[in-house]
């Protein structure tokens, strides 16, 4: 078996919230529980740092992950979903689980599972091999929500952390936020302590209650430390440096050596030491194509800051926005947010779940938006960045070019400038 078959056995063959979306989701861990005893529980083995929330969750792992590497641990980190590279859903110190362990473990169990998901049999093969490698500590983000998640098979960690908290997979998790934050709650464990992210009075009260009933100590990611200041170039930075400082103090208090020297490195160096992509990312300017932030943001929380920070930054600035999403969510609360004087590129990414580009564009219309679809992303990208640079040049006015809306959207985008 080749790494191409591998990778296509689980794309095809399993249940997959990519490809299929609802039906991909299991409301219990029967399974994951099934496929962690099949491997001789390696869960047991090791020691975990145990994410949630809905934005941020993914950035704070990196930058845990990057602070505990240049501290001399060997460090996994499990998060989800990858954009290009089903490898770099699993890494250590950095590096993507090697092709050949990804082949030899589909090799060895394809045949003996059941009916795993694709994230339920992921999840075994990053344990598997955080336990074959021999890791110190592994940073575990959680697919979506907490309680029934199947990271949370986990029997303890070192700690449980909690970011920001918003309205994302509602049909799952619930449609208010302390239905949301009562399922992110489910991954505090007993006398385990708890950082929380900046977030709503309704979610830190189900977080707080949920702490006090397994007698485990609350700690406030709130504060950046002069020292790491400068770092801070965006909102979304500020929050997710904060949550991790405090992740560092606890882990420092827990017996755990790591230096200043080592924290401020991890931080400036994370998305380097990590290979993180795709967040708050510029793709230079080329030729006739101007520059273009790319951004996973695709919630009401995550496109608010993103907008709030765009209008601040680039004051009269006129958005050329590619812009895609999934067909099983509404976008209508998110295009609320875009300005209306924003130039939209609507286009979709080459997965079954993608929202269709003229639905796209009547939300669009709905809500003032207006734009020309596009047939695919690249073309879109490519549309975008040119209108700005022509505007830019020969017209003398501000404009920008952004992608966002989807992680799907985000991941082509890199693939084709290949990072």
């Amino acid at each position: 078996m080749t790494y191409l078959e591998a990778v296509d056995f689980l794309f095809t063959k399993l249940p997959m919230f990519q490809r299929s979306g609802p039906a991909a989701y299991k409301a219990n861990l029967d399974v994951t529980i099934a496929v962690c005893k099949l491997l001789d529980n390696p869960e047991n083995d090791l020691k975990f740092i145990h994410v949630a929330g809905t934005n941020g969750k993914g950035t704070v792992s990196h930058m845990v992950a990057a602070v505990l590497q240049e501290a001399g641990y060997k460090t996994g980190l499990f998060t989800s979903p990858h954009l290009v590279d089903f490898r770099e859903r699993i890494r250590l110190n950095g590096e993507k689980i090697p092709e050949s362990k990804v082949v030899d473990f589909v090799e060895k169990y394809s045949d003996t599972w059941g009916e795993p998901s694709f994230f339920e049999l992921t999840f075994g093969m990053a344990l598997q091999y955080f336990k074959d490698e021999c890791a110190d500590i592994v940073i575990l983000e959680t697919g979506m929500g907490g309680r029934l998640d199947s990271t949370n098979t986990i029997p303890t960690a070192e700690i449980c952390a909690i970011t920001n908290i918003g309205l994302d997979h509602t049909q799952f998790l619930g449609d208010d936020i302390s239905s949301i934050a009562i399922e992110k709650a489910g991954i505090i464990k007993n006398e385990v302590p708890v950082v929380l992210g900046k977030m709503r009075p309704e979610a830190q009260s189900e977080i707080l209650k949920a702490s006090l009933r397994k007698s485990s100590e609350i700690h406030y990611g709130r504060i950046v430390p002069e020292s790491l200041k400068d770092l801070v170039d965006s909102p979304f930075e500020f929050e997710n440096i904060a949550t991790a400082v405090k992740i560092i103090d606890v882990l420092r208090s827990r017996g755990w050596l790591i230096t200043k020297k080592s924290e401020r490195a991890g931080f400036q160096n994370y998305k380097k030491l990590t290979g993180q992509l795709g967040r708050w990312q510029t793709i230079p300017s080329s030729e006739n194509l101007s520059e273009i932030l790319i951004d996973c943001a695709h919630n009401v929380d995550g496109i608010r800051v993103l907008m709030d920070y765009l209008s601040q930054k680039y004051p009269g600035t006129q958005l050329h926005i590619v812009f895609g999403t999934v067909a099983d969510k509404n976008p209508c609360r998110v295009l609320e947010l875009i300005p209306k004087n924003s130039v939209m590129y609507w286009c979709s990414a080459k997965v079954v779940r993608s929202m269709g580009t003229e639905c796209l564009q009547n939300h669009g219309l709905e809500s003032g938006l207006s734009g020309e679809v596009y047939s695919s992303v690249n073309e879109a990208v490519t549309a975008a960045r040119s209108a700005v640079s022509s505007l830019n040049s020969e017209l003398e006015q501000h404009a920008k070019s952004i992608v966002c809306g989807s992680v799907y959207v985000v991941g082509e985008v890199v693939e084709l400038v290949k990072f």
